[in-house]
């Protein structure tokens, strides 16, 4: 309980200095494009009349789907790639030859591949944040002590143990924290692909918004937007705390 209160007065700490930058810009600029914060924030609980959870629901689903398939497919790439078999040979030169592509210019392939739909969208999402998944999978696999395998190997512990209760742990590490970093990557890319052909998701709504000239209005869907992503950073936070409780045997 005392851990959940410290976490909630930090984060109550963090929005009011948001706020209160906000309002000093407001103040010190004196235009409509940036209207007071407190007007917007009186604004938000109004959007329901605009159909604000359904577009929040389309995107907390794309980016929460796109971070799933990232961990998966960066989880077996990485791991994958930590051998040196035929398919760590293929895998290597070829995550190393197209990561430095710039991954936004291929939108418009998706987009003409996948058509303008949720599948384009958790798509894009995917392949921006699935590399850097893979590399820190790599990386962490390629570090765990050969003695952590061969004491469980003089125990009689099969492969499939041997990747649950060592390779697993050491992987989860790095995909998790690759996901926090990774996560205000995807809102950007999110709100990128939603301007395009849809009507649904926060993108779309702020801007419809901004195309109207509600300021109020499009701050307003911009704080929803922020919201929805701190809601994912918390989930992250709490399966990071179950998940990796051996890492800290006296976190409670």
């Amino acid at each position: 309980m005392k851990k959940l209160v410290t976490a909630l007065a930090n984060y109550s700490i963090g929005a009011m200095l948001v706020l209160i930058l906000w309002y000093i810009c407001h103040v010190a600029m004196d235009i409509n494009v940036v209207p007071n914060p407190f007007t917007v924030l009186a604004a938000v609980p109004h959007l329901t009349e605009h159909d604000i959870w359904t577009h929040a629901l389309h995107s907390a689903f794309r980016v929460a789907a796109a971070l799933l398939i990232s961990m998966f497919a960066g989880l077996a790439v990485g791991i994958a790639m930590t051998g040196k078999n035929i398919a760590s040979r293929i895998l290597t030169p070829f995550i190393y030859f197209t990561y430095p592509i710039p991954r936004v210019a291929l939108l418009p392939a998706v987009l003409l591949i996948f058509g303008l739909t949720n599948t384009s969208k958790i798509i894009m999402i995917t392949i921006i944040v699935v590399y850097p998944i893979i590399v820190v999978v790599r990386d962490n696999v390629k570090e765990i002590p050969k003695q952590t395998y061969n004491i469980l190997i003089c125990y009689g512990a099969s492969r499939l143990q041997m990747f649950f209760y060592i390779t697993l742990p050491w992987a989860l590490s790095g995909i998790l924290s690759t996901a926090r970093i990774s996560l205000g990557t995807s809102v950007s890319i999110l709100f990128f692909t939603e301007i395009y052909g849809s009507r649904h998701g926060l993108g779309f709504f702020i801007m419809d918004s901004w195309m109207r000239l509600n300021y109020v209005q499009m701050y307003a869907g911009i704080v929803v937007l922020s919201l929805a992503g701190f809601a994912l950073f918390v989930i992250i936070d709490i399966i990071d705390s179950i998940a990796l409780r051996w890492k800290d045997p006296h976190r409670t």
